[in-house]
C-alpha cells in the first residue's frame, strides 16, 4: 500500500513538472464496456454487457480534480437463460493526471441511484432500484485534435442486486477554453528606469553586416539593387565628415563598388547603407553553390585625420542555374534569345518555313507554330524535377529552384514546365516574335505575341477566346509541357488554363521584354557538343500540317456558307470562285486551282482565269501565269488585275521594255493600284530590293466577281 501511494505521489509530481494546466477542461465522455460478476453475483448472473455517458470539468484553478456526472445502462443477464436490464445516474470527483500532452490517467468515483427491470420474461411486476457505488481508472491517448481513445477498468455495486468489474473503452472530446490573464500592472513614467545601451565603440565603426544570397544568373540585376545592408554608427565625439562605403568581391568583381554618394555623421548618429554589387560574367561559371570572402572598405574624415578600415564578411554564391520564385520575372534571366545555339536553331527553323507559310495567316503565329513543331520534332520532353518541382517550389517564395537554360534543355532533351518555358519563349524571341509566360498556381507556360491587332484578331479568328487580349496585343497561350502533342492542342489547352485562372484573378501574363528591363538575359558559358538541329523533312511535315487543320477550322463556316449558296443553283459558278479564292487566300493553292480550273473549263470566266495567272505567279511559274494573263486581255485589253499580273511576271523575267509598255497602260486606267506597285519602275537588284522592302512579292489581287 505504501508503494501503491508512493508511486500516486511521484505520478502527481511529475505531472506538475512536465504539465502546467493553462485551461479549463471539459469533456464529453462515451463508454461501452462488458461487465464481469464477482462473489455471489457470479452464481446469479452471467457476462453483461452496456454503455456510459458522461462529462467531467476540470477547472484550471485545480489543475487536476473536477467533478464528473453521468449515467450507463446495463444488460446483465441471468444464469437461468433470462436476463434484467438496469438504469443508474451517478456524480462523483475525477482525477486527471496529464503525461505530456497526448497521454492522461484518469481516476474515478461516484455515488448515485440505479432502477433494474426484467428483460424478456415476466417477473410478475417485481423490479426495484437502490444505492450504486462505483470507481475506476482509465488510460487515454489523445489521436488528434479533441479526440481522444482510451481503456478502463471499474467496479460497480448496485445494493442489493449485484456487484462486478466493468472493462472499459473510452471515446472521449476534450474541449479547453483559455484563462483570461490579469491584466498587467502598468508602471508609472516615474517608475520605469531606462536601461543603459550596451553598444560601445570607438570612432566610426560598420555594425550588423547583412549579405543577402546571390544568385548568378542575376548578377546584372545587383548593378542597381542591392547585395547586403550595413549600419554605419559615429561613435565618436566629434562628427565624421565624407563618409564612402564600398563593396568588392575578388575574382567575380573588376573593381569595388560605391554605395551611393558620401554622408557625414554626428557624434553618435547612425546610418542604413545598401551595398550594390558591379559583377562579372565570371558568376556564370559557378555551378556548385560556393562562398567568398567579400571586403567593405569604410573611409571617412573625421578630427581632421583620414580614416578607411576593411571588413570582410562572407558571401554566400548559389550556382547558376538557381532561382527564387519571388518574383515569377525572373525567369526572364533564364531567357537566351541571343544564345548563338538559340539563335542557329530559331533561324533555320524560319527559313524553312518560308516556303510553306501562307500569307492569309498571321505572320507571328505561323512562326510560333513553326518553332513548336521543331522541338516537338527534336524530340523535347516534359519531365516534373524530383528534386525542384516547379508545382511545390513557385509557392515558396524563398525557396530555390533549379532552372535550365534553354541551351542545356536541348541537350538534355527534357525539362520542368519552367524550363521548357525558357526554351519556348527564346526561341520565339530570336525568331523576332514578342513572347511572354503565364503563371498560374503551380504552374508556368508559355505565350507569343501575333502581328494582328486585337481588333483584326477579334474579327479573323473563329475562336478569339482562345487568345489573350493585354496589353494591347493579342496572345497564344501554349501548354508547353504538350510537346508530345501538335501545336493546335497545346494551344487550346494553354487556352483553356487562362481563361479558367483569369476567371478566378489567379493568372497572370509577364511580357518578355519588359521583364528583361529588370531581369536581364546572360550569356550561358557551358560547353558541349551542341545542341544540333532537328530533323528538316520531319519538322516542315509537322508545320505543314498544323497550318492545314488550322485553315480547316479557321475556313470550315465560311466553306459551309458558300457551298450552300452553291446549291440554289443560280451563278454557281460565282460561288465556285468565291469558293476557290477563300482557299487560295489560306494557301491552299491546289484546292484553289482545281476550283478554279473547273470553271473556265465549262466558260472563259475573267475571274477565274486571273486567279489561276495568280497561282502560277505565286509559285514562280511565270510564263504560265502570263498566258492565263495574257488570254483575259484578248478579249478585254483594259483589264487591270492581268495588266498588272503580266507586268510583275514580266519584271520577274527581266523583260523590262515590255514591263515599261505594260506598267504605263496600268498607271492611266488606275493610277493609284499602280502606285502601290511602284517598283515596276525599277530594274534588276534595286527593283528586287524595293518589292521586298515593303512585302509585295507574295502579294496578289484576288477576283472574287
Amino acid at each position: 500500500m505504501k508503494k501503491l501511494f508512493s508511486f500516486f505521489i511521484l505520478l502527481i509530481t511529475f505531472s506538475h513538472v512536465t504539465y502546467s494546466q493553462q485551461n479549463n477542461i471539459f469533456s464529453i465522455n462515451t463508454v461501452p464496456y462488458g461487465s464481469i460478476p464477482l462473489g455471489s453475483s457470479a452464481e446469479v448472473f452471467n457476462l453483461g454487457a452496456g454503455i456510459e455517458a458522461s462529462a467531467f470539468f476540470i477547472p484550471s484553478a485545480l489543475r487536476f480534480v473536477g467533478p464528473q456526472i453521468g449515467a450507463n445502462f446495463s444488460m446483465l443477464p441471468l444464469e437461468s437463460a433470462d436476463a434484467i436490464w438496469t438504469i443508474a445516474g451517478f456524480a462523483g470527483p475525477l482525477v486527471r493526471i496529464p503525461l505530456g500532452d497526448r497521454f492522461a490517467l484518469l481516476g474515478h468515483g461516484g455515488f448515485g441511484y440505479y432502477y433494474w427491470n426484467s428483460a424478456g420474461w415476466d417477473a410478475g411486476g417485481t423490479n426495484g432500484g437502490g444505492l450504486m457505488i462505483s470507481a475506476g481508472a482509465k488510460g487515454t491517448f489523445r489521436i488528434a485534435g479533441p479526440f481522444t481513445l482510451g481503456v478502463g477498468v471499474a467496479y460497480d455495486y448496485y445494493a442489493n442486486l449485484y456487484n462486478g468489474l466493468r472493462f472499459e473503452l473510452v471515446a472521449r472530446f476534450i474541449f479547453s477554453s483559455a484563462v483570461q490573464p490579469k491584466p498587467a500592472v502598468k508602471k508609472s513614467a516615474a517608475e520605469v528606469k531606462p536601461e543603459p545601451l550596451n553598444e560601445t565603440g570607438k570612432g566610426v565603426e560598420i555594425r550588423d553586416v547583412k549579405l543577402f544570397p546571390l544568385f548568378p544568373v542575376l548578377y546584372k540585376y545587383y548593378d542597381n539593387n542591392p547585395v547586403g545592408t550595413i549600419r554605419v554608427k559615429n561613435f565618436g565625439t566629434v562628427p565624421a565628415e565624407n563618409i564612402k562605403i564600398n563593396f568588392f568581391v575578388e575574382r567575380y568583381m573588376d573593381n569595388p563598388m560605391d554605395s551611393g554618394e558620401s554622408f557625414s555623421l554626428g557624434p553618435g548618429e547612425e546610418k542604413a547603407v545598401e551595398l550594390f554589387g558591379l559583377f562579372t560574367e565570371d558568376v556564370m561559371e559557378i555551378t556548385e553553390g560556393t562562398k567568398a570572402s567579400a571586403r567593405v572598405t569604410l573611409s571617412c574624415d573625421q578630427s581632421a585625420e583620414a580614416f578607411t578600415a576593411d571588413y570582410n564578411p562572407v558571401i554566400e554564391f548559389h550556382n547558376r542555374n538557381a532561382l527564387s520564385w519571388d518574383d515569377d520575372r525572373k525567369i526572364a534571366s533564364f531567357i537566351t534569345a541571343k544564345d548563338p545555339e538559340i539563335l542557329g536553331f530559331a533561324k533555320n527553323v524560319m527559313t524553312w518555313m518560308q516556303d510553306i507559310k501562307y500569307t492569309a495567316i498571321d505572320e507571328n503565329l505561323q512562326k510560333g507554330m513553326a518553332i513548336y513543331e521543331a522541338v516537338r520534332s527534336y524530340g523535347i520532353r516534359y519531365q516534373i524535377d524530383p528534386a525542384t518541382p516547379f508545382s511545390e517550389l513557385s509557392e515558396q517564395r524563398e525557396a530555390v529552384d533549379f532552372l535550365q537554360f534553354p541551351r542545356q534543355t536541348l541537350e538534355y532533351s527534357n525539362g520542368d514546365c519552367d524550363d521548357l518555358s525558357a526554351l519556348y519563349t527564346a526561341l520565339m524571341e530570336a525568331a523576332g516574335v514578342e513572347s511572354a509566360v503565364i503563371t498560374i498556381p503551380g504552374h508556368i507556360f508559355a505565350a507569343f505575341a501575333l502581328k494582328s491587332s486585337p481588333e483584326e484578331a477579334r474579327r479573323v479568328f473563329s475562336k478569339p477566346d482562345n487568345l489573350a487580349f493585354i496589353n494591347e496585343k493579342a496572345w497564344v497561350p501554349v501548354e508547353i509541357t504538350m510537346f508530345q502533342e501538335p501545336f493546335e492542342k497545346a494551344w487550346s489547352a494553354g487556352a483553356k488554363e487562362w481563361r479558367e485562372n483569369r476567371s478566378r484573378e489567379q493568372a497572370e501574363l509577364y511580357p518578355t521584354r519588359d521583364s528583361w528591363k529588370i531581369y536581364q538575359a546572360v550569356g550561358y558559358l557551358g560547353g558541349g557538343a551542341g545542341a544540333g538541329l532537328p530533323d528538316r523533312e520531319k519538322t516542315t511535315k509537322a508545320f505543314t500540317q498544323s497550318l492545314e487543320r488550322h485553315v480547316e477550322q479557321e475556313i470550315f463556316l465560311q466553306v459551309a456558307e458558300i457551298q450552300a449558296l452553291m446549291q440554289q443553283g443560280k451563278d454557281d459558278y460565282k460561288y465556285k470562285n468565291k469558293l476557290a479564292v477563300l482557299y487560295a487566300n489560306y494557301g491552299l493553292y491546289d484546292r484553289a486551282l482545281e476550283g478554279f480550273k473547273q470553271i473556265v473549263a465549262q466558260r472563259e470566266y475573267v475571274p477565274a482565269l486571273i486567279n489561276i495567272g495568280n497561282i502560277h505567279f505565286l509559285r514562280k511559274e511565270f510564263d504560265s501565269a502570263i498566258a492565263f494573263y495574257d488570254r483575259v486581255l484578248s478579249t478585254d485589253a483594259k483589264n487591270k488585275a492581268a495588266l498588272l499580273g503580266s507586268a510583275r511576271c514580266n519584271h520577274e523575267l527581266e523583260n523590262y521594255g515590255l514591263v515599261s509598255r505594260i506598267y504605263g497602260q496600268l498607271k492611266s486606267i488606275d493610277p493609284n493600284l499602280a502606285m502601290r506597285f511602284a517598283y515596276l519602275d525599277l530594274r534588276g537588284e534595286e527593283g528586287t530590293r524595293a518589292a521586298d522592302a515593303v512585302g509585295l512579292r507574295e502579294i496578289v489581287l484576288w477576283e472574287e466577281e
